[in-house]
């Protein structure tokens, strides 16, 4: 057993639902399952009474989750005590970052950031979570600083009061695609199919994508031919001739020149802001201090 099936058990009681649990999991409705069905297996009970719409728990169901938010809170409690205890005597930071931003920009920042306030030990966290995950890590302390793309409009508000941030670079997502990918013709509805790479519902850049893209003419004809999270995957992708994808200017040019991945021309591009958040509460002189020196 562990912490994890004990959040997932804490997520399927709260949406009464497998597919929107998976989906704040950012796990497969069928490993959520699986891991559910482990729990049970371990707790020696049934927890959930799968007959019912929306899925309610059993009579040890609702005592065992009780329980089991008990747990949980205890445990990351007692984490965020020692993580304190051990970060009070050294420097070392925690950047949460998106894992497009982790490849090329986090290392770059670090570096301008070593020349202007002297070398310093940094972590970097890049991992798939909600942006909701990503504020509750720096309100918590788990995380000094969290860098991200300008966020979607309709994402969660960002409490001034808790967390400041502010702009430190920039970079733009334009559409690539395979010189081998004859004329698209993004100016019109019609046309042949235009074979897609796109990223996952639950990525960032997934609703960057759909912004930019939202009123697009050419819209009804993508076909999606690959799909993943990563920007990284989703270049690699273009770059074997599989479809059209909007890529981040800066994940491109970090491979250099690629004679073979074109960008293509048009309207359909876009600038964003790329900001650092920090919470109000972190006070360490050496947050203070990386805060001051960042810049765009």
């Amino acid at each position: 057993m562990n912490l994890r099936w004990l959040e997932d058990i804490v997520c399927v009681a709260q949406e009464g639902h497998f597919a929107r649990a998976a989906e704040r999991r950012h796990i497969t409705q069928s490993a959520l399952s699986r891991r559910i069905k482990s729990l049970e297996l371990w707790a020696g009970a049934e927890l959930l009474d799968r007959s019912q719409h929306p899925i309610r728990l059993t009579a040890a169901g609702a005592e065992f989750v009780a329980a089991a938010r008990d747990i949980i809170a205890q445990s990351y409690e007692a984490r965020l005590a020692a993580e304190a205890l051990s970060r009070e005597s050294r420097d070392e930071i925690t950047i949460a970052s998106l894992h497009t931003l982790a490849l090329y920009f986090v290392p770059s920042l670090v570096s301008e950031l070593h020349q202007k306030i002297g070398a310093f030990p940094v972590s970097v966290v890049a991992e798939t979570r909600t942006v909701e995950e990503y504020l509750s890590s720096l309100s918590e302390q788990r995380t000094d600083f969290f860098i991200s793309y300008s966020l979607p409009s309709g994402s969660e508000d960002i409490d001034t009061d808790v967390f400041e941030q502010k702009v430190i670079g920039r970079d733009r997502l334009i559409p690539y695609a395979h010189a081998s990918i004859a004329d698209l013709q993004l100016d019109s509805a019609d046309g042949p199919p235009i074979p897609y790479v796109g990223y996952s519902g639950t990525a960032m850049m997934s609703y960057l994508v759909k912004e930019l893209i939202e009123e697009a003419p050419f819209r009804p004809r993508l076909q999606t031919r690959y799909r993943a999270t990563l920007a990284e995957s989703v270049r690699t992708a273009a770059s074997f001739g599989l479809g059209l994808a909007w890529l981040p200017e800066t994940t491109v040019s970090a491979h250099g020149n690629d004679p073979d991945l074109r960008q293509i021309p048009g309207p359909w591009q876009a600038g964003f802001e790329i900001r650092m958040f920090r919470s109000r509460n972190n006070t360490r002189d050496i947050v203070n201090r990386i805060w001051d020196a960042a810049d765009q």
